[in-house]
């Protein structure tokens, strides 16, 4: 496996987290990847990837792709060798790349065509790069150019709000950034496509489920219910069930094995049964 990964330079903060460029092969065939807190532009550079809907319908995944904020788990079938080039944007930051579009992309899988100008010579110019460093600086210049519009504050605030207090409400959110709650709820769907009670869902279940793995041997699932932020552990198994489709216990055991690179990204051998009729 080749990975290499950097963080975002000074003029894309507020816009990026990091970026990176993997080559890899596939831990297994297929790929439930929970749902996660940021949005992700993906140049892939090797055969396509395939994504199931929850009816169990397969549709070949484009070149360029942006994985909007996600409600649910998805489900993919990797390609047998991995090489793409990506980019993790902050919950705000396609809207500074792509202020129309920003909103509609929640919750979906688009191609990035559609979404911003230029990505036809960036998968170009990423196919011909000679080193994983320079993909790296191609796509730094291309974000770095494609940039709108600044960060929307108000939504900035309060998702930093939101990050270090899940159970916020919009209420009280909004009386410390000084904005009625219409305001801060419009601001926020316009900017992230989601809601902020939504967000923080979300973002309680992604640091969980690192939680569980940074703990080290079995989960005492009670405990990490209570430092994570939710009220017992039939709140956590309702939130697994919710977002990944298994109970605490099944998801452990299907993750565990490969450690926490694949907290996130669980590898199946097999598709789960609505799926599998179109594989």
């Amino acid at each position: 496996m080749t990975y290499e990964e950097i963080g975002p330079p000074a003029r894309l903060t507020g816009i990026a987290t990091r970026l990176w460029h993997l080559e890899a092969v596939p831990l297994r065939r297929y790929e439930k990847i929970l749902p996660l807190p940021n949005v992700h532009l993906i140049v892939n550079l090797s055969r396509p990837y395939r994504l199931f809907d929850r009816a169990g319908r397969a549709s070949e995944v484009v070149d360029a792709f942006v994985s909007g904020l996600q409600r649910e788990c998805l489900m993919i079938e990797s390609p047998t060798r991995i090489h793409h080039v990506g980019v993790e944007l902050t919950p705000a930051g396609l809207h500074t790349l792509a202020p129309h579009q920003a909103a509609a992309s929640a919750g979906t899988v688009q191609d990035a065509r559609r979404l911003l100008a230029g990505i036809g010579a960036l998968v170009a110019q990423l196919h011909a790069a000679s080193a994983p460093d320079v993909s790296l600086r191609i796509l730094v210049d291309f974000l770095s150019g494609a940039v709108v519009q600044p960060p929307d504050r108000l939504v900035a605030d309060a998702l930093q709000l939101i990050g270090a207090e899940f159970d916020r409400t919009v209420e009280s959110v909004s009386i410390e950034l000084g904005v009625s709650q219409r305001t801060l709820m419009t601001r926020f769907r316009t900017v992230t496509g989601t809601t902020p009670k939504q967000h923080a869902q979300v973002l309680r279940f992604h640091r969980f489920v690192d939680a569980v793995h940074a703990a080290g041997g079995r989960p005492d699932w009670a405990a990490l219910a209570v430092t994570s932020g939710y009220y017992d552990q039939p709140h956590v198994i309702r939130a697994f069930r919710r977002f990944s489709g298994w109970t605490p216990g099944e998801y452990y055991r299907l993750a565990a094995e490969h450690g926490p690179d694949a907290a996130h990204f669980v590898p199946l051998d097999q598709l789960p049964r609505a799926a599998q009729a179109s594989a």
